[in-house]
């Protein structure tokens, strides 16, 4: 350091020229910020996911004619564009039809989306 300039002013100099301002973050914190985000983010997803089918299941415990075949119709519908996603569909709607006290209506309605699922994907 030279004598004229004390310690103060040469990291305020130094600060200017090489663009580092009291208080910025350098570009490693930035990194660590950032990667720490991905992990936070991408983690929270998978513990808090939930398959799409999951929210149509109440619609089957409906009284109402329209919940309860829409319910099964969007089911349905999941379960012939996510292979994925079939078998515990399929499954769910075959006990569905299988318990006691259903109405024959819904218990038709449900025999016949069961038989386009599985005529769809060649069961």
């Amino acid at each position: 350091m030279s004598e004229g300039l004390s310690s103060s002013m040469f990291k305020k100099i130094k600060d200017f020229l090489v663009g580092h301002k009291e208080g910025d973050i350098t570009p490693a914190e930035a990194r660590n910020i950032q990667k720490a985000s991905y992990i936070l983010n991408n983690t929270e997803i998978k513990k808090r996911f939930s398959p799409t089918y999951e929210s149509m299941i109440k619609g089957l415990e409906s009284e109402e004619k329209q919940v309860f075949e829409g319910s099964v119709w969007y089911l349905a519908k999941i379960a012939m564009n996510k292979p994925k996603y079939q078998d515990a569909i399929v499954e769910i709607l075959e006990k569905k039809s299988q318990e006691k006290g259903i109405n024959p209506e819904f218990k038709d309605y449900i025999k016949g989306q069961l038989q386009n699922i599985l005529s769809k994907n060649n069961f």
